[in-house]
Formats: structure tokens, sequence, C-alpha cells
């Protein structure tokens, strides 16, 4: 009897399009694009439009056949409206799914769609045929209809595991011992077996990892609910992104004696990485401490910075080693001390250090100057039989006044060659005991550029031990 009416509408509706073709504002036609389907399937139509009007015209799309069958678009658009500019034409494709699958029967159904001008009011008719071929994915007589949604990060950490929520909620009385969902990506691919009970909802919650390697791509996720061999839900797919990670593990520091020696590893999942490491330093550290691979010193905002351009290896990661070594300023500082204390041990115990003051010049040379002869006991012991000599070139002489207070010599000798000697004898000095020797000299001639006098010369006792010892060489310049 259904049959038979929907056979009844078509032959109206087609006398109807026949007597109204002259005097209709518009046209109508379509071209399948799938219409032979099973009833848990859905037919696709191309519906066109053409306007005969000399103005755009809107018109409403919809079907009186519903809750049979169900007219929509994908996406869903409701209600479904249509613009077509004046003498022209354009399509719209409709989607038509089965509802009432307990009644619909395998064969041929027509399905009335209705278009209405919003312009002038008119409307036409058209039925469009679609082929039920087969009744078999029906399950219990119901077509299974089972809501799904997908959960999942849009950007993925490969370090990381990833959290994926499904959720199945079944709206029908259909009880399913057997589905099996599907994930599929190009990194991950699982096939998980899943019951699900009539009218149930549930929620699948998995955790998977990738190799924490993985290059940044994009991917997408693609989950599939099968019931047997036959797809109940189309695949939903989840656009994602694997993110660039860049990472620097804990220094591994191995300390020894005065010597440091830290190990940082660098990775990334980006195996064409190649951007700057940088490691703080400081001026001080910087002249103990080596690197491998060797690194360049960076000056920024006032410090400094071990920098690396980064090269990583087949394993994605590139090793820094940094040794701080002390031990070489270690030594040295022990060294000066032994040279300190070696020099203190046995440096002479009497001091002499000569100087010069009360320069007279003329004629744009030297003509006279004070000479003083500084001795000091700076040893612990007591020094004995002092004989201090001084040899004056022979271009000067000295002169015999003494100043008051200080230690006539001894003895003044003239020599061709040598020039003057002059000598002093002191008897003792205690420790820390200091004597002032002084003494004038007067040139012949004034004297231009530079004046050298030589060491003073000493030789006494100390602690019965003969020792000689010299003073400081001086340079005049005029």
């Amino acid at each position: 009897m259904y049959k038979i009416k929907k056979y009844f509408s078509f032959l109206l509706i087609l006398i109807m399009c026949i007597s109204s073709v002259y005097a209709i504002s518009f046209e109508l036609s379509y071209s399948p694009i799938k219409d032979k389907i099973e009833i848990s399937d859905v037919a696709k139509f191309k519906l066109e439009i053409k306007n005969n009007l000399n103005k755009n015209q809107t018109f409403r799309i919809y079907s009186l056949d519903y809750p049979v069958w169900d007219v929509r678009t994908e996406p869903i658009v409701n209600p479904i409206f249509l613009d077509v500019e004046s003498n022209s034409k354009n399509s719209i494709e409709l989607v038509i799914d089965p509802l009432d699958t307990k009644n619909i029967i395998t064969g041929s159904h027509f399905i009335t769609i209705r278009v209405k001008s919003k312009t002038t009011n008119e409307a036409l008719a058209i039925p469009m045929i679609v082929a039920i071929t087969s009744r078999e994915s029906l399950v219990q007589g119901y077509t299974p209809t089972i809501i799904t949604t997908v959960n999942i990060p849009k950007k993925i950490d490969p370090r990381e595991e990833i959290p994926i929520k499904i959720n199945l909620n079944n709206q029908n009385v259909i009880n399913y011992t057997d589905l099996t969902i599907q994930i599929d990506s190009n990194l991950i691919k699982d096939s998980i077996k899943y019951e699900l009970g009539p009218e149930e909802e549930k929620a699948l919650m998995l955790t998977k990892r990738l190799n924490p390697l993985t290059s940044p791509q994009k991917d997408s996720f693609a989950v599939t609910v099968l019931k047997g061999d036959k797809v109940v839900v189309n695949p939903i797919v989840i656009p994602v992104e694997i993110i660039e990670y860049t990472h620097k593990d804990k220094e591994e520091v191995k300390k020894k004696f005065l010597k440091t020696e830290k190990e940082i590893v660098f990775y990334s999942n980006n195996p064409d990485y190649s951007e700057e490491m940088k490691i703080e330093t400081s001026l001080f550290k910087i002249l103990f401490t080596s690197t491998k691979p060797k690194a360049k010193v960076l000056k920024e905002d006032d410090k400094r910075y071990f920098v690396w351009n980064v090269k990583l290896d087949e394993n994605n990661s590139m090793e820094v080693i940094i040794v701080e070594n002390y031990r070489i300023l270690f030594i040295a500082i022990i060294l000066a001390i032994i040279l300190v204390f070696i020099y203190y041990k046995y440096r002479s115990p009497l001091s002499i250090r000569k100087e010069v003051k009360n320069i007279i010049k003329r004629e744009g040379g030297i003509s006279g100057l004070n000479v003083i002869l500084n001795i000091k006991n700076r040893g612990n012991k007591k020094i004995e039989a002092i004989e201090l000599k001084e040899v004056i070139p022979n271009i000067t002489n000295i002169e015999k006044d003494i100043s008051i207070g200080t230690l006539k010599p001894t003895q003044i000798l003239k020599h061709e060659k040598k020039g003057t000697i002059v000598k002093w004898v002191i008897d003792n000095l205690e420790v820390g005991e200091e004597r002032v020797l002084s003494y004038k000299i007067r040139h012949r001639f004034p004297i231009l550029g530079d004046f050298n006098l030589p060491s003073a010369t000493a030789k006494f006792k100390c602690n019965r031990k003969e020792i000689k010892t010299s003073s400081n060489r001086l340079s005049v310049s005029s």
C-alpha cells in the first residue's frame, strides 16, 4: 500500500509540473550522485534551479516525507535556502536519509523535494528516486546508530603520553557485543574490541606514546567504529600536530681535587635544529675552563657566556663537556709561596738601598748631586764587621763635607781606571738597626743625558759566615 501511494504522488506531481511549465518563473532538475544505497546508508543528489526572471530569487528547499525520509545538507543548514541570480542557474547537494528503517523495503522509492520562491511565492516539486538495495545492515530491525565523539590534544609533545577519549552513545536498543574501534594515523595504529549495550553511553579512555624523537609534523587521527566487518561510524578525523621541542638535560657533575667536569646533553626532536646553546660563565672561570666541542665566548649585558652552534648527531643529541681545572692555579700559588719562602730564607740579611737627592743642573746637564745609602739589618741575627765600598766614576769628584748625622767614610782612594773608591766600616748592626750614609759628588763639567751610578758592595759577618751583598744601581737623567 505504501508503494502504491508513492507512485500516485509521483504521477500527480508530474501532471502539475507539465501544466505549469510555461507559467512558472523557475525550473528544477537534478542528477544523482549516489542513488543506490543500503538501508543504513544515505543517498546524495545534486538539485539545480534555473531562474527565468530578470531579477535575483531566493528559494526555500524542503520535503514533507519526514519522518520516513530526512532531507538535509552537509553540513546541516536549517532551513535550506538557495540564492539564484537573474537568468542563471545554481545548484545544491542534498542528502536523503532513510529514517523509518523498519517499514522501508528494498526497491525504488520516490522522495518529493519541494522548492518555493520567496520572491514570487511560486512552488514546484520534483521527485527523486532512491533505490534501497539491501536491508542486511540492519541489526534487530534498526539501523546501527552510535553517536561518537573523539577528544585528543591538537598539539602533541612526543615526550608525553597522548590522552585519547572516545565517547560512544548507542541511540538504539541494539546490543553490540562485537564492536571494533580502530585508531589510524601515520604514527599510531590500534584496534580495540568493545561492547556497548542498548541505549548505553560509555567513554573509552586511552593513552598512547610516541617515540620521543618523532620529528615535528602535521598528522591526523582517524577513529572508525565497526560491527564485524561493517562500518557503523564513519571515520572521525582529528587533525593534530607534533610540535618541536628542545631540551637540555640536567648537568652531570664529576668532582675531583680542584677539577670539575660537567656533561650537558642537548637534544631535540628536530634533526635539523640549528640554533645556539649558551651557558653562563665568568671572566675568571674562562681562564681555567676548557670545553668540548670548542666554544666561543660571548659578552652580553655585562655577562659572559660559552656559546655553541648546535649540531645534532644521529641520535638527535649533542654532548657538551665543560672542564674547570684550578690545579694549575694551585700549583702556581704553591710555587709562588715556595719562591717567597726561599727568597726570605736565603736573601741577604743586609739591605742596601741607594738613592739620590738635591740634583744640581747647569747648562742643561747634571753638575752635582747627593748620594744616600740606607743600610739596614733586615735579618733576625746581629751583623758584624761590615765593610761597604762605593766606586765613583772618574768624571766626578767627591766632596769631603759630610752631612751631620751620617757616618764618615773610613777611606777615600783614587784609582786611575776605576775612579774614586769610598769605603765605610761599621762594627755591627743589631736586628732591625738602620744606618744612613751620604756623600756629595760634583762633575767637572755638566753631564748631558743619563748618568749611571754602579752598585755599592758590602761584605760582612753573620752567624760566623762571611757574606757579600750589593745595592741597587741608579741612572739619573739630565
